[in-house]
């Protein structure tokens, strides 16, 4: 596959002369965007010459808060040649992106390791990275992955047959279809996007970081389903400013997880994932760092709202949730024994997962999403 470079600003997979120029605006903290890498650069070496891929960045700053420090060191990388292999790089290892991390992999890329690091000090390609940004907006984009063929919105599923057909509809000049499309991966389903809670994460407006708001609303479909010692049960998260979630709660008992590093409480850690399992058995709820760190639970959320407006039938946990959500900045996510999981924010519904549902809509249980986390 090809690199080349337009008008020296933009990274280019492709021929320089391909009829159709397929546009992603990306973020290396989205999951979506790096489940879609390997089909973006399939379509290339399949398209036979009629596609040339270009990337720009669009960090989504309020939920992804390391995209654009992340974003600055592919350009650091693409200043020596190396942008492609660092964006492969960046999107297989969304998990390890702090500073250590980059310069890691710029060593692995065998990069000029000092004009590396100065880069990134220096913040020489943070205008780069903020051009994209605002070329980003221009063009409509308000998620990611955004999809351009030759300057229209890609509407149509991230599979690559779909896009094999899109890509010959450009080339005859016929027109794209005109609504922006966020990549949800599984299948296209005939459910509205109340009922996928994945839909809108990888976005600014839920306001905490989506990666762990994806682990923790698996986990808790998870629960949902499989229940304990044959039995269901009800639970619920708050995630994101934890800080706050402690004050306006207090423990129920003494507190289980205290003591235990933060690296062996990541919501991405297995034996994590199962221990909360077992502890969601407890009254209480769990408190999630934004940064997936499961930093307490079974407490008691003690941070009352009046004026809600809560669907009739819902009692307590779902109360708390709701209000947890109105009076700090997290957003949680409630499993009830009826086996429905609900996610609040700002002190409303924005979500309701149907386990079985969920399933059968191709979203299988953690373990099988590793690859996208």
């Amino acid at each position: 596959m090809t690199e080349t470079q337009t008008g020296g600003r933009d990274h280019v997979l492709g021929p320089a002369d391909a009829p159709v120029t397929l546009v992603e605006y990306g973020d290396y903290q989205c999951p979506y965007c790096a489940e879609a890498r390997p089909i973006l650069e399939e379509l290339v070496e399949r398209s036979d010459g009629k596609v040339r891929l270009v990337f720009r960045h669009y960090p989504l700053d309020s939920v992804h808060p390391l995209a654009r420090r992340t974003a600055e060191a592919a350009e650091a990388a693409g200043a020596q040649g190396g942008f492609w292999p660092m964006h492969g790089l960046l999107y297989e290892n969304q998990d390890r992106l702090d500073e250590d991390d980059l310069h890691s992999y710029a060593v692995r890329l065998d990069l000029d390791l000092a004009r590396f690091d100065e880069d990134l000090a220096e913040n020489r390609h943070a205008g780069r990275v903020q051009e994209n940004r605002l070329a980003g907006e221009r063009d409509g984009v308000r998620g990611t992955p955004g999809l351009f063929l030759n300057g229209d919105a890609y509407g149509g599923p991230l599979e690559i047959e779909a896009l094999l057909r899109a890509v010959e509809e450009a080339q005859g000049g016929a027109k794209g279809r005109a609504d922006r499309t966020v990549f949800r991966p599984g299948p296209e389903s005939p459910f509205d996007r109340f009922d996928d809670p994945i839909a809108e994460i990888c976005s600014e407006e839920r306001g905490v970081n989506n990666n762990t708001l994806r682990r923790v609303v698996e986990l808790a479909v998870e629960i949902a389903r499989e229940g304990r010692e044959g039995r269901k049960i009800g639970t619920l998260f708050a995630v994101g400013d934890h800080e706050e979630v402690l004050v306006r709660s207090r423990p129920l008992i003494l507190d289980p997880l205290a003591g235990h590093p933060d690296d062996k409480k990541h919501t991405r850690d297995p034996n994590m994932r199962e221990t909360v399992k077992e502890l969601a058995q407890l009254d209480g709820a769990f408190v999630v760092s934004d940064g997936g760190v499961v930093v307490s639970a079974a407490r008691y959320l003690d941070a009352a709202s009046d004026n809600l407006d809560l669907p009739l039938g819902l009692g307590s946990r779902h109360m708390a949730a709701a209000s947890i959500s109105n009076r700090t900045g997290a957003v949680a996510v409630a499993v009830s024994e009826s086996s429905t999981v609900r996610v609040f924010d700002d002190g409303k519904v924005v979500a309701e997962v149907v386990p079985e549902v969920w399933m059968l809509r191709g979203y299988g249980p953690y373990p099988g999403r590793q690859a996208t986390t």
